[in-house]
């Protein structure tokens, strides 16, 4: 059990990081309306559906 949550943290702290750097190039206005995105998605609640990893190589 201890493993996954491992696991579970790494996906987290993988994901804010991506999102903090694409956040990052963004312009001012652009920033602002990102951000207040990912706010309400987080108020809304996290579960295993509503979470999306993306890829720096994506496969599609």
């Amino acid at each position: 059990m201890q493993n996954n949550s491992n696991d579970y943290e790494f996906c987290i702290r993988l994901t804010i990081d991506n999102a903090k750097k694409r956040i990052n190039l963004l312009e001012d206005s652009n920033k602002i309306c990102v951000i207040e995105e990912y706010r309400e998605w987080l108020n809304d609640g996290l579960n295993k559906h509503t979470v999306l990893l993306l890829r720096d190589d994506p496969i599609i």
